[in-house]
């Protein structure tokens, strides 16, 4: 591999560069005309008789140096602009001079160089001519009469590569001759300069000759341009740093950088001139989160620096975002407990793959899920309680006689067997099983919308006595219904035109005793002139935002106490479907995004709440996921998605199977989303699954049903609108009972 070369032989750098994270954009270099006021240097060849001493060609040059870095893009300082001295005696001015080079540089260092302009002289020998550069460089040791800063022990090889680029680039762009060449010093500017640093040494003026050529404003424009040359060449490398800012390697190729970049891990490249990464495989795996504040999050690259900053707050946890584990927290329990069964507990984990993982190398072990009182998992015991039912059958099995009686106790007839013994029973002769099948569905799905409301409340509302009324023809504003809802006492869903308010929906308001209607969605959705209509008799609130997203976002911030979000596209209905239905019964939310781009506001709504993305990448993006993990933690970021709509209404099922444990199923069709939606207050209701269908049964919908029919005691399939065919009705029953 290709690797910086310069002077004709590799340097190769073993020392690291702190990279400081407030490094300004600019690249700035520190002038410093040698000399000045009470110092004038050399009074070289001439300047005996003419008055003109080094002091003044360094102030000369170093402004027409200036210039040209200026014109090139750099930002540039000058320790003195007259011919001034800073101190008394020689180290106080010299000392002067690094404090205004320090100050101007602050917190950038890396990004700045120093630069000390010169001549030489050596009046015994007037012959002696040429340009020579000095840098204090760490490999000729250190001189104890001499030390250098801390600082310049850290930036020699810099300075060395700094003395090396500006060298040869004077050499070749100006007439002077080489003189003693690169020369490694103890000079007091260059050894404690807290940056790069060099000291250049413009030919001897002691020589006539070169006396005479160096104070021409033709030499010095050169020698300005060559200097612009050295400087760039310096800055016009790549630089590979790893996660933790210390530099590994320095190239002049770009693409060289790039290719060794690709073999390390956890490194960035640096364009050094224009201050940009051009290549990041740095991953920030472990994040820090707060319990309710996301402004407290931050991703970390290490886990102990991550768990140090959360040490600091209180409700933290520390996620592992590529395992998806809490890996350190000060607020939640170690839930998941590994039980041995002569040693007791061997070791407690925040998380179930983790527990099972360790008890795996054991034997005799279990899992204990301790929040759930529940034995999830284990090498020696067998789930010997089983729930029967005497249609049925068999319905599930389980570890412990707790666990099976209570869940024997959400169904009639139900019978716990031990060992070919009754240990529980709920038998009760007068109880017949039975399953039936029922269709709730008008002419249209505003009629339909009011049967279902009938469904659920046949003798007029009780309780809070609230409507949601929401447009029929745009999903959009519809979709988050479910659960606000939910939240009025489980409202019933009404649907209208967006122009005038049906005469079925106001016999339907009139039959349920309505005291309160709440609108969804702005005018466009349901007008104005419905609004107005609709507060002659009832109390009216309308929540609406200026788009969808915004919508969606003022319905969630009417929930109260939703822990956990549905993530869906706001563009496509179809799992936000599924969505409504399942945040109505388990207290969730909804939050719309669009495809690449989620919201700041959706990202705080759901800091520490439990997020499950609905559908695959075509509709929420794997930018969108990654954002949703990086705010909220792996650990409680879950896709649930599949190769069509109904495959990801398949995975719901399948995610939230223990959480819907009823008597009823519902269906509706997946092709529109009016019938669907009203389902959800159903949903809240009874705890059903909802079933979306297409053309046909999808198969792995098929393979759900005959699960939650295999572990459920169903006694009804409700049809949601006229819809689903009767060859689907009819195998969906199949599978249920």
């Amino acid at each position: 591999m290709k690797k910086l070369h310069i002077g004709g032989f590799f340097l190769l750098f073993a020392f690291f560069i702190l990279y400081p994270a407030q490094a300004q954009a600019e690249k700035t270099v520190i002038l410093d005309p040698g000399h000045g006021g009470r110092f004038s240097g050399t009074t070289g060849y001439s300047g005996i008789s003419t008055g003109y001493y080094e002091k003044h060609f360094n102030l000369e040059m170093s402004k027409e140096i200036k210039e040209e870095l200026e014109a090139a893009g750099y930002d540039v300082h000058i320790t003195r602009t007259d011919d001034s001295h800073f101190a008394w005696n020689l180290h106080d001015d010299l000392q002067a001079r690094l404090d205004i080079a320090h100050d101007a540089v602050s917190g950038s260092n890396d990004n700045s160089i120093f630069l000390s302009v010169h001549s030489n002289a050596l009046p015994s020998n007037p012959y002696m001519r040429g340009y020579e550069t000095y840098f204090f460089d760490i490999d000729e040791g250190i001189n104890r009469d001499y030390p250098p800063s801390e600082e310049q022990i850290k930036y020699s090889p810099e300075s060395k590569r700094l003395a090396y680029t500006v060298h040869e680039e004077i050499l070749d762009g100006t007439p002077l001759s080489e003189g003693r060449g690169l020369v490694p010093s103890d000079l007091y500017v260059t050894r404690n300069a807290h940056m790069p640093a060099a000291l250049l040494e413009f030919g001897y003026m002691s020589n006539p000759d070169e006396e005479a050529l160096i104070k021409t404003s033709s030499f010095q424009q050169k020698a300005a341009e060559a200097v612009v040359d050295g400087v760039n060449a310096y800055f016009r490398v790549y630089e590979v740093y790893d996660a933790d800012g210390e530099r590994l390697e320095i190239f002049y190729d770009r693409q060289d950088a790039i290719d060794f970049a690709e073999d390390e891990a956890n490194v960035y490249v640096l364009d050094k001139y224009t201050r940009e990464k051009i290549y990041d495989n740095t991953k920030k795996r472990y994040g820090a989160y707060h319990s309710n504040q996301s402004s407290v999050t931050k991703l970390f690259v290490k886990k102990d620096d991550a768990i140090d900053y959360a040490d600091d707050w209180k409700n933290m946890r520390v996620v592992d975002n590529e395992a998806g584990e809490v890996v350190w927290s000060n607020y939640l329990n170690k839930d998941y407990v590994v039980e041995h069964s002569n040693k007791g507990t061997l070791y407690e984990s925040y998380n179930l793959d983790d527990a099972v993982a360790y008890a795996g190398k054991w034997k005799n072990t279990s899992v204990v899920d301790q929040a759930e009182e529940e034995v999830v998992w284990s090498n020696y015991l067998d789930k010997d309680y089983t729930v029967s039912h005497p249609n049925k059958g068999e319905l599930k099995s389980f570890y412990r006689e707790q666990e099976a009686v209570a869940y024997a106790k959400q169904w009639k007839n139900t019978e716990v067997v031990n060992d070919g013994r009754v240990i529980w029973s709920n038998m009760d002769d007068s109880y017949s099983y039975s399953f039936e099948t029922n269709l709730l569905a008008g002419k249209d799905r505003i009629k339909t919308a009011i049967e279902v409301s009938k469904q659920l409340y046949p003798n007029g509302l009780d309780g809070e006595k609230t409507v949601v009324l929401a447009t029929a023809f745009e999903f959009a504003d519809a979709l988050s219904a479910g659960p606000l809802a939910a939240q009025y006492d489980n409202a019933p869903i009404l649907l209208n035109r967006d122009d005038e308010l049906s005469d079925d929906v106001k016999q339907e308001l009139q039959r349920l005793h309505t005291e309160k209607v709440v609108i969804l969605g702005g005018t466009n959705a349901i007008s104005e002139g419905i609004e107005q209509e609709l507060e002659q008799n009832y109390n009216v609130d309308r929540i609406s935002g200026s788009t969808r997203i915004e919508t969606n976002l003022e319905i969630n911030e009417n929930l109260k106490g939703a822990e956990g979000v549905f993530v869906a596209s706001s563009t496509s209905f179809p799992d936000a479907l599924e969505a409504s239905s399942v945040a109505a019964a388990n207290g969730w939310s909804i939050v719309l995004t669009g495809e690449d781009e989620i919201s700041s506001d959706s990202l705080n709504y759901l800091t520490g709440k439990e997020v499950v993305i609905l559908g695959g990448t075509a509709v929420v993006s794997e930018d969108v996921e990654k954002q949703l993990v990086e705010a909220n933690g792996a650990d409680r970021v879950e896709r649930l998605s599949g190769a069509t709509r109904y495959e990801t209404v398949a995975a719901a099922l399948q995610y939230f199977q223990d959480d819907m444990n009823s008597d009823t199923v519902l269906a509706a069709t997946g092709k529109n989303y009016p019938d669907a939606l009203t389902a959800s207050a159903l949903s809240a209701r009874t705890s059903a699954p909802l079933v979306l269908v297409g053309d046909k049964l999808n198969p792995e919908l098929e393979k759900q049903l005959d699960l939650y029919g295999g572990e459920n005691v169903v006694e009804q399939l409700q049809i949601i609108g006229a819809v689903v065919d009767e060859s689907s009705q009819q195998q969906i029953a199949d599978h249920l009972n």
